[in-house]
């Protein structure tokens, strides 16, 4: 056996099915006589690659390996890799280092992997020896799957894998249990009159969604996203459900001065842009945090913050709390007022339309991915989800994954539909992922609310520079998304009309192909918030 076999060995015995990459000489020795149960997902740039794997990663809840080409395509994927970071997605990131014989030479290709990739993982490492490979495996795997999950790095170097190599040896890692002491937040759920509960993506990646409905129906507590909450951690058509947090420190302690508890689970206490002066909390108001990110607790300005495993804390919490006696409140009304501003705004192709319409046909156990940037608000607000639901975005705030990280939730989810809602801007930072939804045979829609600009900036400029004017550079004209979508083999089509929206989101839902559809939407800049 030698090192490329130990791995392949490796991958079946950890299940994992597919390579995901963009291939270059330096991985060739790597990628000669894949096996047949291993499949290469080709992408067209290595961040369109390592997005696929992200949303394949999260959505399959196991580690996904990518294979990157040196430097230049480390370099190309290094955005996307922030953002794997960010969203916690447990990726194996491999890349080929060039041959050691003449690496003193510095060779063409050659650089330092692993000072470049150390800032956005959680570890970065090179194999200095042939057969270290299949141990540097397994540890990046536990590695990236021991919470808080992210990726891990590995350079191996090209000459390596002919090496001769023992079988791969995998091990044991158990991970941390239910945090000690959550007797202490059943207590002030004795004495609090009115709780609320924030619920961060690290609710949704453990999968405690139905232990967090049990929590907050059980208290009676009024539940909100965190702010900017990249992963659906609460039913947004529940009764208790408020919203989300705004991330600014004015409309963070607006929200939450009117309760006298806080209980923040599985994210950062609080995720803020722009800057604003004054406290995260509001005076007087208890705060915990339960969370598996030793980081965020310890910079978190609460009471108390609990470290462990997210879901069963949850569940311990669920079984423990006590029970309290209210009124679950009715959406009537507020359905009634969405119904209200999309027919108001149904003329203009205002975004409330075209989302409203999407919600209308939304089937039951749909995923959404979201990166509307300008429009995500209105997305959350219009676009309500259950429990068989689920919600993606970047937790970073970069462009450029949803749309290849919607492929790879298709991939691991195959039996439910997937649609990416994005920008017209965002589109342009990963469009080559059209090609691989194709190629995969993943039926992803892709909804594109083009306002033909950079909105998003626009409404901060009209935020914090009134009066200034509009900058250069925030309006994107002459695209034409659907001649780059028809050039890669996708069905596309442009829709200018109402009518047109309300006939062709409901037929491209049915379709089971990938399809894009470029609404042009009212390009009024909203607010900010």
């Amino acid at each position: 056996m030698n090192i490329r076999e130990a791995a392949f060995e490796w991958m079946a015995q950890r299940g994992i099915r597919y390579l995901f990459g963009n291939p270059g000489s330096t991985e060739l020795p790597f990628l000669v006589n894949l096996p047949e149960g291993v499949r290469y997902v080709l992408a067209l740039q290595e961040s369109v690659a390592l997005a696929m794997a992200d949303g394949y990663a999260q959505a399959s809840g196991k580690p996904a390996v990518v294979n990157l080409h040196v430097a230049p395509g480390l370099g190309n994927a290094m955005g996307v890799l922030f953002t794997a970071f960010k969203n916690g997605a447990p990726l194996i990131v491999t890349c080929g280092q060039q041959d050691t014989r003449h690496l003193f030479h510095e060779p063409l290709l050659s650089a330092d992997l692993v000072g470049m990739a150390r800032p956005v993982v959680k570890y970065a490492y090179e194999v200095v020896h042939p057969s270290d490979v299949p141990d540097a495996l397994e540890q990046a795997y536990h590695l990236a799957m021991t919470p808080p999950r992210g990726p891990v790095f590995v350079s191996i170097p090209m000459n390596f894998w002919d090496a001769p190599a023992e079988p791969p040896r995998l091990r044991a890692v158990h991970t941390p249990d239910a945090p000690q002491g959550l007797e202490t937040v059943v207590e002030a759920l004795r004495t609090a009159q009115r709780p609320a509960l924030v619920l961060g993506a690290g609710v949704g990646s453990a999968g405690a969604i139905d232990a967090a409905i049990a929590l907050a129906e059980k208290v009676g507590f009024a539940v909100y996203h965190a702010p900017l909450n990249s992963r659906m951690a609460f039913p947004t058509n529940h009764p208790l459900y408020e919203g989300m947090l705004l991330p600014a420190v004015p409309r963070i302690l607006q929200t939450l001065s009117q309760y006298d508890f806080v209980l923040v689970v599985g994210a950062p206490v609080f995720l803020l842009y722009p800057y604003f002066a004054g406290p995260i909390v509001p005076p007087g108001v208890r705060a915990m945090l339960i969370t598996d990110d030793p980081a965020a607790a310890t910079r978190a300005p609460v009471e108390r913050a609990f470290v462990g495993d997210v879901g069963r804390a949850l569940a311990w919490l669920a079984e423990n709390a006590p029970a309290r006696s209210y009124t679950m409140s009715s959406r009537a009304v507020e359905e009634a007022r969405r119904r209200s501003e999309a027919a108001r705004a149904r003329s203009k192709m205002g975004a409330f339309f075209v989302l409203h319409t999407l919600a209308r046909h939304l089937p039951p156990n749909a995923v959404v991915v979201d990166e509307a940037v300008s429009s995500s608000l209105c997305l959350r607000e219009f676009v309500r989800l259950g429990r068989e639901n689920d919600y993606y975005t970047s937790a970073s705030g970069g462009l450029g994954w949803a749309m290849p990280a919607a492929v790879g939730i298709q991939m691991a989810q195959p039996d439910r539909p997937v649609v990416c809602v994005v920008g017209d801007g965002s589109a342009m930072y990963s469009v080559q992922a059209l090609w691989s939804a194709r190629e995969e045979n993943a039926p992803v829609l892709f909804l594109v609310l083009n306002n033909r600009a950079y909105n998003i900036l626009k409404s901060f400029t009209m935020a914090f520079y009134p009066g200034a004017g509009m900058r250069e550079g925030l309006d994107v004209p002459h695209l034409d998304l659907v001649a780059m979508a028809q050039g890669m083999g996708v069905p596309a089509e442009r829709l200018t009309s109402p009518e047109q929206v309300e006939e062709a989101i409901p037929r491209a839902l049915a379709s089971r192909q990938p399809t894009l559809l470029d609404v042009w939407i009212d390009p009024t800049v909203p607010s900010l918030f």
